[in-house]
């Protein structure tokens, strides 16, 4: 057995796609030995489609044969990656060598992380290889958490103590017209020792020494009361604030959230409660209890960065969300190559289908920008628009910027 089973495999499980039963019982005992417990079996690529669809949470793990009856795997690959699923993938096949290597490079292609290509029937020993390589898709989906500067937990709960770390905030503007229809609140704390620390280097010593409630709380009140002298002003936008999946299991602060809102007179309707896809990672039904009161009383809900995890769309249409927000790693560069933008077209798509408000994070260059309104996208956020800045500068930024965002979103001359 894996000495740490990445968490993901242990609550997701594995997909054994293969029309040989004597194959699946030998791929599901593997993956039982591996510490892998939940493992669903399909007969063919269409039972595989049927099999993903319908599981809660879907699998973070898919052993798929080539040749099968009905639909074969390449097929099936091709089918899940326009629904937006996209998991490590381990092909198991006595295919021929080129037709492999072939699938492996369409994978890349569509954004599926392949983990290898094995023989059938495959060992222990390969699965234990494939599923470092797992680990390593993840750890760098995780790189961005680590960075130079290092912050002690001492000098976070002073930094709580002190309420240093306040709300900047990014607007995020309509693509059809350059209004700024909302923002996005970010923690930012400048700090007398270390500057400018980013939040990637205080979130997770929050999140791991159970300080990131405290934390939320805090940006709540401070976004709350920017937002209440906002109002007195005559302007109203909405604020879109971050929830971490940590705080999402915890009913009470739930009750907080709803409390200091009403507490603080702005309407529910003016608040867009962010969650990453990996918040619905731990205990999924407290997670998705969280979210349906917090829709109940009027929050819009997000879901950010989405395109990392593994949510199909049907799994998302079962979430009570208003807004799908597209990760920044899909519009980098996605003017300039070919499988980001299939992968950027079929997530507005989708959000479109599903009548989700859509919106690109990360856009810094006109180019990302005119793609985007191409394909139909909803709004977008990003440096070419604006830096986060503290709340008293957005309106005389507006006032200044108005122009601007209007000839940057305006057709252009021929």
């Amino acid at each position: 057995m894996i000495k740490s089973l990445n968490p993901l495999l242990k609550l997701h499980g594995a997909l054994v796609v293969d029309d040989s039963s004597v194959q699946r019982a030998h791929a599901v005992e593997v993956l039982h030995k591996a510490g892998i417990t939940r493992v669903v079996e399909a007969e063919d690529g269409k039972s595989g489609l049927e099999a993903v669809r319908r599981l809660m949470p879907p699998p973070a793990l898919l052993v798929v044969d080539l040749e099968m009856p009905r639909m074969d795997g390449i097929e099936m690959l091709q089918a899940l990656a326009t629904e937006n699923y996209r998991p490590p993938v381990l092909v198991a096949s006595s295919t021929h060598a080129s037709l492999v290597a072939s699938v492996e490079t369409m994978c890349q292609e569509l954004g599926l992380p392949i983990l290898g290509a094995f023989e059938k029937p495959f060992t222990l020993e390969v699965l234990q290889r494939a599923l470092l390589r797992f680990e390593n898709i993840f750890e760098a989906r995780r790189a961005h958490r680590r960075i130079e500067t290092q912050i002690s937990l001492e000098e976070l709960r002073e930094a709580l103590t002190r309420r240093q770390i306040q709300p900047h905030f990014q607007p995020k503007i309509s693509l059809a017209d350059g209004e700024v229809l909302s923002l996005e609140a970010l923690a930012r704390w400048q700090s007398a020792k270390h500057g400018f620390v980013p939040p990637a280097a205080f979130i997770p010593v929050a999140e791991d020494n159970g300080l990131i409630s405290e934390l939320t709380l805090q940006m709540q009140e401070a976004v709350l009361e920017q937002m209440q002298r906002w109002a007195a002003e005559g302007f109203t936008p909405s604020v879109a604030v971050n929830l971490s999946a940590h705080s999402l299991a915890e009913r009470h602060f739930i009750d907080e959230i709803i409390r200091l809102t009403l507490q603080a007179q702005i309407s529910p309707g003016k608040l867009i409660i962010e969650v990453t896809e990996s918040a619905l990672v731990g205990d999924m039904g407290a997670a998705l209890g969280a979210l349906g009161r917090l829709r109940l009383k009027g929050f819009g809900l997000s879901m950010d960065d989405y395109g990392t995890g593994f949510s199909t769309t049907q799994q998302l249409s079962r979430l009570p969300l208003t807004e799908l927000k597209v990760d920044r790693s899909f519009v980098s560069g996605a003017p300039d190559k070919a499988s980001l933008r299939t992968i950027l077209s079929s997530v507005v798509r989708m959000g479109r289908e599903l009548g989700l408000t859509t919106l690109a994070e990360g856009v810094e260059h006109e180019s990302e920008l005119r793609l985007l309104q191409t394909l139909g996208c909803d709004q977008a956020q990003g440096y070419l628009i604006a830096k986060p800045m503290p709340g008293y500068e957005i309106r005389p930024w507006l006032s200044e910027n108005q122009a601007r965002l209007a000839t940057l979103v305006a057709p252009p001359a021929s």
